[in-house]
């Protein structure tokens, strides 16, 4: 009676976990829903999108955040307007994981928005907490810069800098550690070289700002192929190969 009724309880069990789990089927194959958004509202609060701007499939802006013209926003980052307004001027890269987030009010009664300025690299992995960003300015990799912190314009940040709260950073000056501690101003071709690496970014952004067309860049390669430029000449190869070969009798 036990090899009976242990295998039809197990059968019941495992019965009632597939009807738990919350599948929507189609037919008989399964498939997932996601409910990521890439721009979504929060409350009566909308994402502002400027034009000529790459927000990437699995970025997500949510709530009051504006960005101007000329936005770069890379796959994985999070910009948060919920507590409070985060403003993006123009020509600004954000990096792969990095998060923007604001928090509701400032010790010092100042506006907790998290502002940042024109022609601005935020690198991967960063951290941005209501603080103020000049134009100008490159936060290098895995940085943190937490409220009521401000960099003035031409400020760098090497990798893994950590901005206090309430921190100023002075205009061309490079800073690093954590705490971010002074190191050398900046010098012409520092800035020459953060031009350099934002130009680089937005090429690449139209790249794969190209690959969400309809129709991807293969066509390209097509198009520059020795059969689309002069097909006569390659069938007639092609025959002298055949011919060479011996399949083909003249």
């Amino acid at each position: 009676m036990k090899k009976i009724i242990r295998p039809l309880i197990g059968l019941i069990q495992r019965s009632f976990q597939q009807a738990a789990q919350p599948v929507p089927f189609v037919g008989t194959q399964p498939f997932i829903i996601s409910k990521h958004r890439n721009i979504m509202a929060l409350y009566d609060l909308s994402p502002e999108i400027g034009s000529q701007h790459f927000i990437a499939s699995t970025a997500t802006i949510i709530g009051d955040v504006e960005l101007a013209s000329q936005c770069v926003v890379w796959y994985g980052a999070v910009l948060r307007g919920d507590l409070n307004g985060i403003r993006i001027l123009n020509r600004v890269i954000i990096g792969e994981r990095s998060v923007l987030h604001t928090a509701a009010s400032l010790p010092n009664g100042m506006p907790a928005v998290l502002s940042i300025g024109n022609n601005v690299m935020v690198q991967n992995d960063c951290t941005l907490y209501s603080c103020t960003i000049g134009d100008n300015c490159f936060i290098g990799y895995r940085s943190i810069i937490l409220e009521g912190a401000k960099l003035e314009d031409g400020a760098v940040l090497a990798p893994g800098t950590v901005v206090p709260p309430g921190r100023l950073i002075p205009s061309n000056q490079l800073w690093a550690g954590n705490p971010a501690q002074y190191v050398r101003d900046v010098e012409e071709k520092d800035l020459n070289q953060l031009s350099y690496v934002i130009g680089n970014q937005f090429g690449i952004a139209r790249e794969h700002d190209y690959e969400y067309l309809p129709y991807n860049s293969a066509y390209l390669q097509k198009e520059n192929s020795p059969e689309d430029s002069n097909p006569e000449l390659v069938a007639t190869l092609r025959q002298y190969e055949d011919w060479e070969e011996g399949q083909v009798k003249l």
